[in-house]
């Protein structure tokens, strides 16, 4: 960026350079409040010219990736607008690395990946794209050894040697990637591969980020059904990060008891980066290959995180994070059985039933919270309206004790791997008492992008942020927060406990039905959710149980 210093541009400069449409370039400006303030007042005698920094424009658009329709023949998936910018502005083009990523990944995949699985082989690709990026002398290493094949130095194989790189880097053995590699994986590929990502040439940080990016979309693609192992969706992700990263809050720790690939820390790494005081970021995960994904991504990405094994359930193992932290986002199994419960101490509001984690796992992220620490927890909604008497006396507890600020219902189908409905439960180190609880119902937001994946746009989330943020600052003013029709509404606790503490946006938001219809009742609901649920537990196993009884053919 510094190649654009003292460069301004004006609106229809930044559409021209950008490749879009004049108005597109309000549009921005007027939705989102970080794109780049005017440079100073319009030149003398212009009409409505004001000029913005080239600079500080570039570094806005490379955040803003080109939605497949809009993205012009060779521009690759994952190109930006910034791209875009930086290129019609004269500036060193980026891309090659991106381009060849997508490659690799997608028309060229089968030639490349011979007898590699195509899970392995994209972890393949993901591990050369983590040490290219940010293990520079053992990329160099790898790179010497292959040039030099089929002659390699005496013992120096290129598998080992980017197996031990990885671990080396993260701190922690990666034995399924060794096995997987060192099996199936020709080094005449391995080095035609790694000279195709070489060739790419000098590649900025945030490339290597944005190929990992691609990447793991297409591993989600290719995951299927149990992508949702591994990934959240990122227009949860956003939103997430978002509702407990306030701007002008300062955060001095973050983390993630269930890390799936990271995506939560990234995010929230990437909302705090504009304050002074730095972010210790932690997490844990179930299996080394997990934590192997969350680490990669979030060092690509630029943060340090103390990454550490976890479990299926807090209760389940010894807990992973020994001090409290200011904020904690996550998004855990759903609905897990508890088995053996090893550690109690976080149960302060009573015992979950045997059958269900859900409540483990929100009363362990409540008692991980400092003083003032907020958290942001996905959960299936059966755990805001069960009617069983354990979750039930817990909900009531969280409740009463102030420990639950918010919940906001997220659309069907945001999660293309499960049909269950899902919300977010904000929740804060326990204050005591309760005098309200705000319920956003963003369930009927959204719109359908395929016939089973529903999307929010960025102007809905900032629907849901918006009501979020007045709220707290009404509260904070001592002023009464009026709600959006059917969409937020703040509920005094009287009301909640006529309701016995049933948790459910739809049950306090307005939805403009009509005068005869008469809302479900919530117990009724209540048993519906649970056989849902039950059928989804039950579908979960029948899944596992055929996964490893193909495992044992090898297949």
């Amino acid at each position: 960026m510094g190649d654009f210093a003292g460069v301004l541009v004006s609106r229809a400069d930044i559409a021209r350079l950008a490749g879009v449409k004049r108005p597109a370039v309000t549009n921005w400006e007027r939705r989102h409040s970080d794109f780049p303030s005017p440079a100073g007042p319009p030149d003398e005698g212009s009409a409505n010219a004001e000029v913005f920094s080239a600079a500080e424009v570039l570094a806005w658009l490379e955040g803003r990736a080109i939605p497949a329709n809009a993205r012009r023949s060779g521009e690759p998936e994952g190109t930006t607008y910034g791209d875009r910018f930086r290129i019609a502005l004269g500036g060193t083009p980026t891309g090659g690395l991106l381009k060849a990523v997508d490659l690799l990944s997608g028309p060229e995949a089968e030639r490349f990946r011979g007898d590699l699985s195509q899970g392995d082989y994209i972890t393949l690709l993901l591990s050369l794209l983590y040490v290219r990026g940010c293990l520079p002398d053992a990329w160099d290493g790898i790179l010497t050894e292959v040039r030099r094949f089929p002659q390699p130095a005496l013992g120096r194989s290129p598998v080992r040697m980017l197996v031990t790189a990885v671990e080396s880097g993260l701190g922690a053995e990666h034995e399924r990637l060794l096995r997987a590699l060192s099996r199936n994986l020709d080094e005449h590929r391995l080095a035609d591969v790694v000279g195709r990502l070489e060739d790419t040439g000098p590649v900025r940080q945030s490339e290597h980020a944005r190929a990992f990016e691609l990447l793991m979309a297409r591993y989600r693609d290719l995951m299927g059904p149990r992508a949702g192992d591994f990934f959240t969706p990122q227009a949860a992700v956003d939103v997430i990060a978002k509702l407990v990263t306030d701007p002008g809050r300062e955060v001095g720790s973050v983390h993630d008891p269930f890390v799936r690939a990271g995506e939560l820390l990234v995010a929230a790494w990437e909302a705090t980066a504009a304050q002074d005081r730095p972010v210790e970021v932690s997490g844990a995960g179930a299996g080394e290959h997990p934590l192997a994904l969350a680490g990669m991504n979030l060092a690509l990405h630029g943060a340090s995180a103390d990454l550490r094994a976890g479990s299926a359930a807090p209760s389940a193992g010894p807990a992973p994070l020994l001090r409290d932290v200011d904020v904690i986002l996550t998004n855990p199994p759903f609905n897990m059985r508890l088995g053996d419960a090893v550690d109690r101490a976080h149960w302060r509001y009573g015992a979950p039933p045997p059958h269900n984690a859900n409540f483990d796992w929100l009363q362990y992220v409540v008692a991980r919270l400092r003083p003032g620490g907020r958290a942001a927890v996905l959960m299936p909604d059966i755990a805001a309206l069960s009617a069983n008497p354990s979750e039930k006396r817990i909900r009531e507890a969280m409740v009463e004790d102030g420990a639950v600020e918010a919940l906001v219902a997220l659309p069907p189908q945001l999660f293309t791997t499960t049909s269950i409905r899902v919300m977010i439960w904000l929740l804060r180190h326990p204050t005591s008492t309760c005098d309200e609880i705000l319920f956003i119902d963003a369930s009927r937001l959204g719109s359908l992008v395929s016939r089973t994946q529903r999307e929010l746009d960025s102007n809905e989330r900032r629907r849901i942020l918006d009501d979020y943020r007045s709220w707290t600052a009404a509260r904070a003013g001592g002023s009464t927060f009026a709600g959006t029709e059917g969409l937020s509404r703040a509920v005094p606790i009287e009301k909640i406990r006529e309701k016995e503490y049933t948790l459910s946006p739809s049950f306090y938001v307005p939805t403009g039905m009509s005068a005869d219809a008469r809302p479900a009742e919530p117990a009724d609901l209540a048993e519906l959710s649970g056989k849902l649920n039950e059928l989804h537990i039950r579908a979960r196993e029948a899944d596992d149980a055929v996964e490893a009884m193909l495992g044992r053919y090898g297949l």
